[in-house]
């Protein structure tokens, strides 16, 4: 008796994991493209967000760089590099997706 328990759980075990193991190619060419799509998506976004930042940032540190060199053209450009960075970087880093 013991050994037909076992041996029923065994082939009910074996038929639930082939069952939920099988899954048709659509099932994952789907998956797989959605993932594509919603990477590429997600790249995009990032970009866009880091190219936004860094105008904002390069205006506004060229602003600080000239307010706090008196006009200096030195200033200014450092300022708005230094703005341009910082602004890429917490752009891209906000970006959630």
């Amino acid at each position: 008796m013991r050994k037909l328990l076992l041996t029923g759980a065994l082939i009910a075990g074996v038929g639930v994991s082939s069952a939920a193991g099988a899954q048709p190619y659509y099932h994952h060419h789907y998956h797989h493209h959605h993932y594509r799509h919603s990477y590429r998506n997600c790249h995009y976004e990032r970009h866009r967000a880091g190219a936004i930042g860094a105008v904002a940032g390069a205006v506004g540190g060229g602003i600080i760089g000239s307010a706090l060199t008196h006009g200096r053209a030195g200033g200014t450009l450092l300022g708005a590099g230094a703005g341009a960075l910082t602004g890429n970087a917490l752009a891209r880093g906000s970006t959630h997706c």
